[in-house]
């Protein structure tokens, strides 16, 4: 009889140790590099976009449907731009399970109404697209998960269409942002990022700061103040060492933020992430806290 108990204790106990390995390689492989490539293929189409909201418009999204519905987000150049300039980020983001509208604003040499304009007709078009039986997103769009993002005054632009969007969004990130004038972002709803660099010019990174600061205090809010990120490091032309390191934040807010994905958690505020402070990628970074810019980890 104690054979027998010895002999069931004993299984229980290798059963325990096996589900718990499987959990813990489970765990590991959950959660891919966000700065490589994901497991997604990319599809695109052009086709039936057309809106008064902006020139021109491109929809990226996985090929694999049946693994959908996927969150989606809105993604903006800047100045001059079109959506082209800003492949890199939408080729990438896709293949980690995540649909692009890209846009090109009606005047790229505008204001950032032109931006907050195109954001906004962005998320009518894919909420739109994701009812209309012919389009390739039809079904598989995550309505309840929606995202802008932009880069100088696509970025200025994102901030201010998720001002006025509120509750309609659950992420926005502001690459670089630029702003023509005053501002109130006392709207935004969504948990949000920006994102600025030690050698840009153009848009200041003190202004930049300051955008962070004036977010409201009850959404979540962070800043990543990249050191070496000039004001051109946001586009296709940038350097693609920075562009890796964009990409492993940009990413990562998404899968945490957008798609519910604790374990990029490490990426953003964890273990991960102290590697790449010790790495000096930053000059600052802050979470949930108002700063003055410099001076290294803040959250």
């Amino acid at each position: 009889m104690k054979k027998r108990l010895f002999t069931s204790h004993l299984i229980l106990v290798l059963c325990g140790l096996v589900i718990a390995f499987l959990v813990s390689i489970d765990s590991k492989t959950a959660v891919q590099n966000p700065g490589s490539k994901g497991s997604f293929t990319k599809c695109t189409y052009t086709s039936n976009l057309s809106d008064s909201g902006y020139s021109s418009a491109m929809v990226y999204y996985p090929c694999e449907r049946s693994s959908g519905p996927f969150p989606a987000t809105t993604l903006t150049g800047g100045y001059t731009n079109t959506y082209s300039d800003m492949s890199w980020i939408a080729d990438h983001v896709v293949t980690h399970g995540f649909i692009v509208i890209g846009m090109t604003p009606n005047n790229n040499l505008g204001n950032n109404s032109q931006w907050t304009t195109a954001h906004k007709a962005g998320i009518a078009k894919l909420k739109s697209e994701n009812t209309r039986s012919a389009s390739p997103i039809y079904g598989i769009v995550d309505t309840a998960n929606l995202q802008v993002m932009g880069y100088s005054k696509g970025g200025g632009g994102a901030l201010l269409a998720a001002a006025s969007l509120g509750t309609q969004l659950q992420s926005t990130q502001a690459f670089a942002p630029y702003m023509d004038g005053s501002y109130n972002l006392s709207g935004i709803r969504a948990d949000t990022i920006c994102y600025t660099g030690t050698s840009d010019s153009i848009a200041s990174p003190s202004k930049v700061v300051d955008m962070y600061n004036s977010l409201p205090d009850s959404i979540e809010r962070t800043l990543g103040y990249f050191n070496g990120f000039s004001h051109l490091t946001w586009i296709n032309s940038g350097s693609s060492s920075y562009h890796n390191q964009a990409l492993v934040y940009i990413t990562s807010w998404m899968k945490y933020y957008l798609d519910g994905d604790a374990g990029y958690e490490t990426y953003l505020y964890g273990a991960e992430h102290e590697d790449h402070m010790d790495a000096n990628w930053f000059d600052d970074y802050a979470h949930n806290e108002d700063t003055g810019g410099g001076g290294g980890c803040s959250f």
